[in-house]
């Protein structure tokens, strides 16, 4: 299962160079590919060249409990998957994760610093409608905004929104954004709008989009629409959308189909599925291989396997137990495992850092006192009050050593790491359960509840790391599955969202990783490489790495 750090964009660049600053400056402390790489991996052709017409079928893991990707709810892979063609960002990405203004929507993207406070200026394109024919406008921008410190909407993440000090709107099409201090991911607050209707209360904002069907295409602005959701078939369909003012879209029809993780190799092989984003074993990358007209493309990954407590439960709450399960886990042998057979070398995609992969300007190595090492986890029980039993497990004031692992089924990675990890806390005297939930009550009945003591999951990754680390570890985040709250991490928190100059930001980042494996509210295991598969003739698609694609530009060779 997949989970989003909250998609926003994000600029990097020093307070002094916010003056007069037009789009994004370059991200400097993100990684990227060369033209050549980039061009390989998307397959990059001239959208004139194309096809018109064909379709795309494409799987996702579960049915959409709430299609406002804004909420903890609907903060999932999937959902981002379907969006990305209905309602895109109003930004572009570049292969080395320069951002510009996607002119279909902004015509004006800029910021200045004023007082100590950054004051971004926007113009939306004029001809920009929501699928409900009415005019994008700045009373949308506003609204967008405005609410960030209003903890009765169930945000995935707040973080920056609570420093939007006002929303001026002069004209119909323009806005002017003034934050409470120096901001320099000012363009992760911007680039995303929702339509007034969507934002005016709670309600409506948490609720009116819940539901497997509960689309609505009013809230959508984009080249494509939402057609149905097909309950019986768990399939959903998007067509063309006939309010689009831009290029016009290439391919007819896409479908999103649920599919059980285990079922995808197969339906790619046997051409009932055209894409699989990240292919994450071997048995499935010789598979796609298999297809006489499909590719694998290849880029590094935004995506990273780790494992999060509830850190309110059982043996759990103990700090102690925690940090003597992440010594007792041998993370190389699970992520050879998970890895076994691509073209991949464990030790390059190992993952010491929540916030940075290892590719990336910032990332170092801050595991060190976390490795592995079964004598030194023992010690940590012991020292804790955890001594062994009779039949081998620990008990502490007659409470035994257990806890359970849940995962959903189907997901073949998560069932692989939480056997591995049994067999592991079994050698020092910690009793694992492997529990199962079917797919449609992964989010809701088992993250969303906090009914689980321990789960291994995918984040979704940012171009700009150090955006949103309050969504995943901030206090009283809905999207902070740990339930755990930190001070240090909080104040942290605030200072790197307003601390102007580059270096110090990674430094204030790296800090908050090191305290967190320390509290170990999560662990990382891996960095998931990018092997995607995708039908040979697909252009301007593929393994994206930190670029984004206009969908409209999404077709077929001649």
């Amino acid at each position: 299962m997949m989970m989003n750090r909250r998609l926003f964009l994000a600029g990097s660049t020093s307070a002094a160079a916010l003056t007069a600053l037009a789009a994004c400056a370059k991200n400097e402390e993100s990684g990227g590919q060369d033209d050549s790489t980039a061009n390989r991996a998307m397959n990059i052709q001239d959208p004139a060249s194309l096809e018109d017409g064909g379709d795309l079928k494409i799987a996702i893991q579960g049915p959409i409990d709430n299609w406002n990707l804004a909420t903890a709810v609907g903060n999932t892979g999937d959902l981002r998957s379907i969006i990305n063609w209905v309602s895109p960002y109003f930004v572009d990405w570049a292969a080395d994760g320069t951002c510009t203004a996607n002119p279909n929507f902004y015509s004006t993207f800029e910021a200045e610093e004023k007082d100590g406070k950054t004051v971004v200026t926007l113009e939306l394109n004029s001809s920009a409608v929501w699928g409900s024919g009415r005019p994008i406008d700045s009373e949308d921008i506003k609204e967008s905004l405005i609410h960030g410190k209003d903890e009765s909407y169930n945000w995935a993440a707040r973080d920056g929104l609570e420093n939007v000090e006002s929303v001026d709107t002069p004209s119909a099409t323009r806005a002017v954004v003034t934050f409470d201090s120096v901001m320099p991911d000012w363009t992760n607050y911007v680039a995303g709008v929702s339509p007034k209707e969507l934002m005016r209360d709670a309600e409506t904002f948490n609720n009116s989009l819940a539901g497997h069907g509960a689309f609505n295409n009013d809230y959508l602005a984009g080249p494509y629409k939402i057609d149905s959701w097909d309950e019986s078939g768990q399939i959903v369909t998007i067509v063309k959308n006939d309010k689009w003012w831009g290029d016009a879209p290439k391919i007819d029809t896409l479908t999103f189909q649920v599919l059980d993780p285990s079922a995808e190799a197969t339906s790619f092989a046997n051409k009932s599925l055209d894409y699989i984003e990240y292919i994450i074993s071997n048995d499935v990358y010789t598979q796609c291989q298999g297809r006489e007209d499909a590719e694998i493309r290849q880029n590094f990954g935004l995506q990273w396997r780790h494992f999060t407590f509830n850190t309110t439960k059982g043996i759990l709450a103990d700090q102690k137990v925690r940090q003597a399960i992440v010594r007792a886990c041998d993370r190389v042998a699970i992520a050879s495992s998970d890895l076994a057979g691509l073209p991949i070398e464990t030790g390059d995609v190992l993952l010491g850092n929540r916030f940075f992969m290892p590719n990336q300007t910032g990332y170092q190595d801050n595991s060190g006192d976390w490795g592995y090492d079964v004598e030194a986890a023992k010690q940590l029980l012991e020292d804790a009050g955890w001594t062994e039993g009779a039949d081998g497990i620990r008990e502490k004031d007659g409470e035994k050593a257990s806890l359970t692992f849940t995962y959903p089924a189907g997901t073949t990675t998560s069932q692989n790491e939480g056997a591995l990890l049994q067999t592991q806390l079994e050698e020092v005297g910690i009793d694992m359960q492997i529990a199962t939930v079917p797919n449609d009550q992964w989010q809701t009945g088992v993250l969303d509840a906090r009914a689980f003591d321990l789960v291994a999951f995918t984040w979704v990754g940012t171009q700009y790391p150090m955006a949103n680390i309050g969504e995943v570890y901030g206090t009283n985040s809905k999207s902070n599955y740990s339930d755990m709250s930190d001070p240090q991490i909080d104040d942290l928190i605030t200072r790197i969202a307003t601390e102007p100059d580059n270096g110090k930001r990674i430094e204030l980042t790296n800090q908050v990783d090191v305290k967190l494996w320390e509290d170990v509210m999560n662990f990382p295991i891996y960095e998931r490489p990018q092997f995607t598969a995708v039908p040979k003739k697909l252009a301007n698609f593929g393994a994206n790495g930190l670029s984004s694609f206009r969908p409209e530009h999404v077709g077929y060779m001649k």
